[in-house]
């Protein structure tokens, strides 16, 4: 029975566990989950496209001869949840849009609301580098709802295919938007340089700062009260005042 045990071995605490150890593999799964989690994904997409744009005029219909159009819209925030078959993230895009159609005799405008889906998956290279691809959308996976400020504006949508034409309108604005510089920059994650550019702070945040740090006490400077002789600025030892009385 538990009674009959001695004082000192009923008293002796329960055995700590240390950290479980993980392998390599692991450890690279955790630092994508956790570094690289969903959340802090699409912060950054919301931070490489931008708030707003302008794009146009491009032609639109047959032959691309028939109408201008041109768009100004908005970026709303990014949403997505991560992909069950790679490493990455689904992330559905939403975004507002005004479409102006310049038919050279009248000008209709359209207010248009779309969900751009976008695929984003990762890469690793050497030497310990992250690369993010992402698929752009096909015209047909946008989804896209209109509204049109006048009746005859309504009428030539439904007449003409419209909706088609904006889709792949946005589509390939879509495609030259992930082409710039600062999106493909934004796309490599270069590890080692990250790193050795930002050490310096990084350090500071587990290596000792100081002699208070290594538990060391603080140098302190003797008062004036507690100086000797020797220690005076400018006097030696034997010097008094006496003497130079004399």
């Amino acid at each position: 029975m538990a009674d009959d045990l001695p004082v000192t071995e009923a008293a002796m605490p329960e055995p700590v566990a240390g950290p479980r150890q993980i392998g390599y593999d692991e450890f690279g799964m955790r630092f994508m989950n956790l570094v690289l989690h969903r959340d802090r994904v699409m912060e950054s997409i919301n931070r490489v496209l931008g708030e707003e744009f302008l794009l146009g005029p491009i032609g639109a219909g047959p032959g691309r001869k028939v109408a201008k159009v041109t768009a100004n819209g908005t970026f709303g925030k990014a949403y997505g949840e991560a992909l069950a078959d790679v490493v990455g993230y689904q992330v559905n895009l939403p975004v507002d849009v005004a479409f102006h159609l310049d038919l050279g005799v009248d000008m209709l405008r359209f207010n248009a609301e779309l969900l751009l889906p976008l695929r984003l998956t990762m890469e690793l290279v050497e030497p310990l580098t992250i690369l993010w691809h992402i698929t752009p959308p096909d015209p047909d996976d946008i989804v896209m709802t209109i509204a049109s400020d006048s009746r005859r504006a309504t009428v030539l949508q439904r007449l003409t295919g419209l909706d088609g034409e904006l889709r792949r309108f946005i589509a390939r604005f879509i495609d030259r938007e992930l082409e710039k510089p600062h999106v493909q920059k934004a796309m490599r994650i270069d590890l080692v340089t990250l790193i050795d550019n930002a050490w310096e702070h990084i350090a500071a945040q587990f290596m000792p700062n100081g002699p208070e740090d290594r538990g060391r006490p603080l140098a302190v400077e003797p008062s004036v009260a507690d100086r000797t002789p020797a220690e005076e600025p400018g006097k030696a030892e034997g010097d008094d005042d006496s003497r130079h009385s004399a």
